[in-house]
């Protein structure tokens, strides 16, 4: 399915439903369930990605809050002032104060809440950060030429099921919307395996055989 308007998900889901008129519900009402598909399916396809630089942090904050940003996760971390900047790794809580520290420059991270907690300070007055984030989106659909603007248009077939199923809720078709919904689970579950998650290659793929012996 390609790039979807506002206007072509409620006209798909009205034929689904084999409903032409907006009796049984409105625009209005198509419009709200669509956007909370929106929502819905960013924060669980985790598929609006964007990166923040944040500079300029004090050499004393290691607790950088992430209020104002509509992030669902911290995905990734570049310690930024380096050129090229470099990578810092993910850590459990736990293992704040039992890490060797070979140099200081912030190497590890977790988040905690609305905040990232960075292990250890740098050894400057000031620190940059380069933050890859999955997001909320920040702008709601409203015209009916507006589409899912920060998804990627693999996902926009995902919005359309999820304001189907609740569609179903709401006209009370409750198989329909029981079978719509697990379509719309199915989709972004099978969506978030093959266009964001990444998965790290193993160094047994990346080695050279020791041997090689001929057939």
């Amino acid at each position: 399915m390609s790039i979807l308007f506002l206007s072509t998900i409620r006209t798909l889901v009205r034929s689904s439903l084999n409903e032409t008129s907006s009796t049984p519900i409105t625009d209005t009402e198509l419009n709200a369930i669509a956007n909370d598909g929106y929502v819905n399916v960013a924060v669980k396809g985790l598929c609006y990605e964007e990166k923040i630089s944040i500079s300029n942090i004090p050499d004393n904050i290691d607790l950088i809050p992430l209020s104002g940003y509509n992030i669902v996760r911290v995905n990734y971390i570049e310690y930024a002032t380096n050129t090229p900047p470099t990578g810092m790794i993910c850590v459990n809580p736990q293992a704040i104060g039992h890490i060797t520290i070979d140099t200081y420059y912030p190497q590890f991270w977790f988040q905690w809440g609305n905040y990232i907690k960075i292990e250890p300070l740098p050894d400057l007055s000031t620190y940059d950060l380069n933050l890859y984030t999955a997001n909320y989106p920040s702008i709601a659909m409203v015209s009916d030429t507006d589409t899912p603007l920060f998804l990627p248009p693999e996902f926009h077939e995902c919005v359309y099921l999820y304001t189907l199923a609740f569609s179903c809720f709401k006209l009370r078709r409750w198989d329909d919307a029981i079978n719509n919904y697990n379509r719309y689970s199915e989709s972004i579950q099978l969506k978030r395996m093959e266009y964001v998650s990444k998965f790290p290659e193993v160094r047994s793929i990346m080695d050279l055989p020791k041997n090689v012996k001929s057939v």
